[in-house]
């Protein structure tokens, strides 16, 4: 019977499995029930006549109605509305009258009354029936002072003194229940939010692992099936499998965009996409983005215009690797969408008020197909509202913006897209990162005023190309033909002289004097032509990135020159340890270690590395992150403390890893390793990571062949 009692009074005050609504009935009505039984032998002792018995046995036997009402429905709130009325307008007021009125304190019931109504009635319920109650309330004691023979068992003299101080007595007890349960409540919300807490970093941290073995085990297969690709599209001499291996890697390349978008998106919820910072450049990181988006626009047949702010900063701290990815993706979604037309690139850069900052706006058009308003709308949201019948190229972009968004935002940036059906699309997208050095892309004090003749004849474009050259102030002439071409050539000396592939016959002989670091032709062709006899050639796009260069005579950082050192570099005397569970893997990384005429040598295991080391010597070990067995990050550090192993503390170690998460560059380095290959392997970060590791004087430029 005592642990009974002990589990009902704790489901009033402890047990959350019961609903909170239940739990405050049952605990109104088990106090008022409780203070009605006190009050009868209080009744006793002040001698009160057998009215306030019938009184207190009847309103106890209809508190118990109430309950049974409940126990029969199980409707909460019709129970707790006809107890407030039958506690308020019934059982309070005939308390009142049958046991003394105001003399003996019983108007404090009232104020408990009103009180419990509060806890048991919601909204405008709530408002309307407590104006009722204390209405009512205020009526009673009105008229029973107009009215003082209805008083029954007015207590006099000791017995008004006990009276009024049981029922202070019982009001206090009330109050103090009322307020203990409040606490209770609140310490309840408390352990349950502690609880939810925890819960949730548990999951969070569960939910990480899980997203970095699901990168590795999803990327893995990505990086061979689009290196396998690469590989036979480079062994097709005749070109017999171009579309079939185009096909192959456009869609292996979507799927991973996809992956990543996942992924990422993920990482967003659960706020463990966070931002990897490091000094970067805005020229070299443009470039990049800039070369990537020209070639395909070539292979396309479309143009692509450059709009690039000469005065945005240069210098710059922030996580390029993620800022790269969304304009590089935005860019080629554009190129994606046109099929005849045109992708125009603008971006601008300026300084913050205290120069700590640098403030970007980006925006991307293209005269592509566009999307309906029907779609722009949900473009967010489409991931999580799944329909059939919808573009899935709209739920794959609402879901990679998503991840755009939540990254841009974390930049103090943001994102916007508008489009027309049919029309195009233009995206807009900002963001800030923090400045290193206060050095812009061009200074332009050393091109005002330098003369700079330009030949567009056949030039598409061609106003877009002067609004190019304006932002650099230089004393633009343009020619549109050959005879104002040779007008203006043989009146003014010209600092640079810039003609279009397609005029460039028209005037070849007027140059062969022209000193030739002066004259640069403008060309679409990707490869060195051979016919502008050696002059200096800039590919098209033109923008601010290579108007520079040559204002700055960077030269090693043009795209293409006539007569140049070379297409690249070589190793043959670098030894390259790859070490790799996937034998499909190993065989991606021998055939692009292969341009470079490497020695290579692959293992499928840490501790075949280590066995490997402690034999033969290596220039640089490239390192799969996870492997059965032994981990990279574990052979790393077992190299690392070797004593057998030649130079192993100062040994190159790159991480080559399939995590895309935002914070993988800390890992990597704070782990030990001396830098990262993200799969799939892009050609462009392998040639990086081999000139910053490999020995200088085991690197060579290759030589061009003949022809």
């Amino acid at each position: 019977m005592k642990a009974l009692n002990k589990r009902i009074f704790s489901d009033f005050y402890y047990n959350d499995t019961i609903e909170l609504d239940i739990r405050i009935l049952r605990l109104i009505g088990a106090y008022s029930i409780a203070a009605i039984i006190f009050a009868i032998p209080c009744f006793f002792i002040a001698g009160y006549d057998h009215s306030a018995y019938f009184v207190s046995g009847g309103s106890i036997l209809l508190l118990t109605a109430v309950y049974g009402l409940f126990m029969f429905n199980r409707d909460v709130r019709l129970t707790s509305v006809i107890f407030c009325y039958v506690l308020n307008i019934i059982v309070i007021p005939f308390f009142f009258v049958f046991a003394g009125g105001i003399y003996g304190g019983m108007e404090f019931i009232f104020l408990c009354g009103v009180i419990d109504s509060v806890f048991l009635l919601k909204g405008v319920l709530r408002i309307v029936s407590e104006a009722v109650f204390i209405i009512w309330d205020v009526l009673v004691i009105l008229y029973s002072g107009f009215h003082p023979e209805m008083i029954h068992n007015v207590p006099r003299g000791l017995t008004a003194v006990f009276s009024f101080s049981m029922c202070i007595i019982i009001c206090t007890l009330i109050f103090l229940i009322i307020l203990d349960y409040e606490r209770n409540l609140l310490q309840s919300k408390r352990r349950n939010i502690e609880q939810a807490v925890k819960q949730s970093l548990i999951s969070a941290e569960t939910k990480s692992r899980f997203l970095s073995n699901v990168s590795h085990e999803l990327r893995t297969p990505m990086n061979a099936i689009i290196g396998m690709s690469g590989i036979i599209q480079n062994a097709d001499v005749d070109g017999e499998l171009t579309e079939e291996i185009s096909i192959i890697t456009h869609n292996a390349r979507d799927l991973l965009s996809t992956i990543n978008s996942i992924l990422d998106y993920s990482r967003l919820e659960s706020d463990k996409l966070s931002l990897s910072y490091d000094q970067f450049e805005f020229g070299v990181m443009m470039r990049e983005i800039v070369s990537e988006a020209s070639i395909r626009c070539e292979e396309k047949g479309i143009d692509l215009f450059i709009d690039i702010d000469p005065d945005s900063p240069n210098v710059l701290y922030g996580d390029h690797i993620q800022l790269e990815m969304i304009l590089q993706d935005l860019l080629s979604d554009a190129i994606d969408s046109v099929s005849d037309g045109r992708v125009h690139f603008r971006i601008r850069g300026a300084y913050s008020g205290d120069k700590s900052r640098a403030c970007f706006k980006a925006e991307i058009s293209d005269t592509g197909a566009g999307i309906s308003a029907e779609d722009l709308e949900s473009i967010y949201t489409s991931y999580e509202k799944y329909d059939s019948r919808q573009d899935s190229r709209i739920k794959r972009l609402g879901l990679k913006y998503s991840v755009f968004r939540g990254i841009l935002r974390q930049m103090n940036g943001d994102f916007e897209i508008k489009s027309l059906k049919d029309v195009g699309t233009t995206v807009f997208v900002s963001f800030e990162v923090f400045t290193v050095e206060r050095m812009v892309l061009a200074d332009k004090s050393f091109t005002v005023g330098k003369r700079v003749l330009l030949y567009a004849y056949g030039e598409k474009g061609s106003m877009y190309m002067e609004e190019t050259f304006a932002p650099f102030g230089v004393i633009l002439d343009v020619a549109y033909s050959p005879d104002v071409f040779a007008k203006l050539y043989s009146e003014g000396i010209y600092r640079y002289i810039f003609i279009s592939e397609e005029g460039y016959v028209d005037v070849s002989d007027m140059l062969k004097e022209q000193d030739k670091d002066k004259v640069f032709v403008i060309t679409d062709r990707m490869g060195t032509p051979a016919d502008f006899d050696n002059l200096k050639i800039i590919r098209r796009p033109l923008s601010s990135l290579n108007l520079s260069d040559i204002f700055f005579e960077r030269w090693e950082e043009m795209d293409y020159t006539g007569g140049g050192t070379g297409d690249g570099f070589v190793a043959p005397d670098a030894r390259v340890l790859v070490v790799d569970d996937n034998m499909v893997n190993l065989k991606v990384a021998e055939s692009l270690l292969l341009k470079y005429k490497v020695n290579v040598r692959i293992c499928e295991s840490g501790f075949a590395a280590i066995e490997m080391l402690k034999n033969e010597n290596y220039d640089i070990v490239l390192m799969d992150q996870v492997m059965p067995g032994m981990d990279g990050f574990e052979a790393m550090k077992l190299i690392r403390s070797s004593l057998v192993i030649r130079g192993a503390r100062r040994m190159p170690i790159v991480c080559m890893t399939a995590d895309s998460g935002g914070d993988i560059r800390e890992k990597v380095l704070s782990g030990g390793f001396n830098d990262y290959l993200s799969k799939p392997v892009k050609e462009k970060e392998l040639e990086r990571v081999l000139l910053d590791f490999l020995p200088d004087d085991k690197i060579a430029m290759s030589v061009p062949e003949a022809g």
